[in-house]
């Protein structure tokens, strides 16, 4: 099993446009989590205005017919039941839908992951990279603006059963959460247990880096045997053709004498490849009974954590689940809708949003937050405007990216849809809108954007529809009604965010209760 971390939140961690600073927060601890850190400072870029401006009035507006999702933003809400048997849901496309397809209960999120004591299953987005990995955004409530990147994978989400039991990854997490009595007596036996294996947890660790050393050097013996043998039987070959020469009156007298002095050569460096190989060989022997005992060592400790593990089953199973998670530190994550994975540098962004409408002025910036998605560490901080008319400043609310690294984001416009497209990125920052949009969309909020890789369309979430059109056509503005494609449910859940996979399966994020939904089917 994973080593013992021990996650410390006297103190959390707040990214702002000039760098971070520190904010108080409860005092607790999550005993199995790994520490996420701080940011240290943030390298800032500051861009202008990046939008070529635009006139609505000639957006080209494709009169399409659309079903309908929820309007209302009355939402069907419930509350799982942790001593129960919880099923996981099922929705349905219904008429006026582009395919039938079924979004289906992957796993319900828990609370939180145990970052901070605002945790009330508030997650925002959600986003998959290229290898398999997923991320979501947890939220630490309106007004707030702060929260957490959680990163996991899923194979290995899979293997521990979370696949096969929806309510498993909420159950590991509120085993351990230290925000109520239970969760802290949990933390608390778990430093109790590991606190007596440690010396079994060193040596299996000290043990197994001493096993890999040995291995290694055993693989150079081993290559250093092959490669003599390969030498041995290169100059026997050698040896076998200048026999024959040597032999044959068919050649003169000095080359079969050459030949003669080729054969005593060859032989004396066989023997030498051979004493060579053999040497080798034999340090490889040793190196068997050496790795042999060492694994002997490796099992007896391993014996003793297996048998404490044994004493108690769920709390370790619920270890190994909650040490699949990375943390990221609470960062400013605005309104939380627009985590988004770059496959061009892959990398992960997040526009820090701190309101639901456009800037008040236009000495306001947007702020993007770019990061690393192997250490959710900060790589840089993009501040930029975007002047439209002859006051007003947008703001990014939504973000996608598409294979080649062109961002997308959209907005609502009169009862349509429009899309605006560039790059952001280290190589700079520029975004126009779409000369065509969608004159009618079937919803009334703005959730998120995503791009599929599988199909390369653009999909804008509204609660219950998810609406696209191609990638391409958003570039070129040029997109007809019969290439607007919908998935349209009656579920009555809020639909928060959308991401796929490289096969073009829809990862849907639902609320309330949280879950993570995949499509039985790729999206069209």
């Amino acid at each position: 099993m994973k080593g013992h971390f021990k996650l410390a939140l006297a103190a959390a961690f707040v990214f702002a446009s000039a760098g971070i600073f520190g904010m108080a927060a409860p005092t607790a601890s999550a005993d199995v989590i790994a520490n996420p850190g701080s940011a240290g400072i943030i390298p800032q870029v500051n861009s202008g205005n990046v939008l070529k401006d635009y006139d609505e009035n000639s957006l080209n507006v494709v009169n399409n017919s659309t079903p309908q999702g929820n309007v209302s933003k009355k939402y069907t809400k419930y509350s799982l039941d942790p001593t129960g048997y919880n099923y996981g849901n099922s929705y349905n496309t219904i008429a006026g839908s582009s395919q039938t397809n079924t979004f289906k209960t992957k796993f319900f999120l828990p609370d939180g992951f145990n970052v901070s004591n605002f945790q009330h299953g508030n997650f925002q987005s959600v986003t998959l990279d290229g290898d398999g990995n997923i991320y979501f955004i947890e939220s630490n409530g309106t007004n707030t603006n702060q929260g957490a990147i959680v990163k996991f994978n899923m194979a290995k989400l899979q293997q521990l059963g979370v696949g096969s039991d929806v309510l498993l990854l909420w159950r590991a997490f509120d085993y351990f959460n230290p925000y109520t009595t239970d969760g802290q007596a949990h933390n608390d036996e778990y430093n109790q247990v590991n606190a007596q294996l440690q010396g079994a947890f060193d040596k299996v660790q000290t043990l197994t880096t001493t096993l890999n050393q040995n291995k290694s050097w055993q693989n150079n013996q081993n290559n250093y045997m092959k490669n003599a043998q390969k030498w041995y039987y290169s100059w026997k070959n050698k040896k076998a053709k200048y026999q024959k020469i040597a032999k044959s009156y068919r050649y003169s007298y000095n080359t079969r004498a050459k030949a003669k002095q080729t054969v005593k050569t060859a032989t004396t460096k066989m023997a030498r490849w051979m004493k060579s190989y053999k040497m080798h060989k034999a340090k490889i022997a040793k190196y068997n009974t050496k790795i042999s005992g060492i694994q002997s060592q490796i099992d007896t400790y391993q014996g003793q954590i297996d048998d404490a593990k044994a004493q108690n089953p769920d709390m370790f199973k619920y270890v190994d689940i909650a040490q699949t998670a990375q943390l990221s530190p609470e960062v400013d994550i605005g309104h939380g809708q627009t985590l988004s994975y770059n496959p061009q540098n892959k990398h992960i962004y997040l526009a820090e949003d701190n309101t639901l409408t456009d800037l008040a002025s236009r000495d306001d910036n947007n702020t993007v937050l770019e990061m690393d998605p192997n250490t959710l560490k900060p790589i840089r901080e993009y501040n930029f405007k975007m002047f439209h008319g002859d006051s007003a400043n947008l703001q990014l609310h939504t973000l996608a990216f598409d294979k080649n690294g062109n961002a997308y984001w959209g907005r609502k416009l009169n009862g349509g849809y429009m899309f605006f497209y560039g790059r952001l990125d280290e190589n700079g920052v520029s975004f126009q809108a779409s000369s065509s949009m969608v004159g009618k969309r079937g919803g009334t909020t703005n959730q998120d954007v995503a791009v599929n890789p599988a199909n390369n369309r653009l999909y804008f979430v509204s609660d219950d529809i998810l609406t696209s059109v191609p990638t391409s056509g958003v570039q070129n503005g040029n997109f007809s009604a019969d290439d607007i494609h919908y998935q349209a449910f009656n579920s009555g859940r809020e639909f928060e965010s959308l991401a796929f996979d490289q096969d073009g399966y829809g990862y849907l994020l639902a609320l309330w209760p949280p879950e993570l939904m995949q499509s039985t089917d790729p999206l069209n």
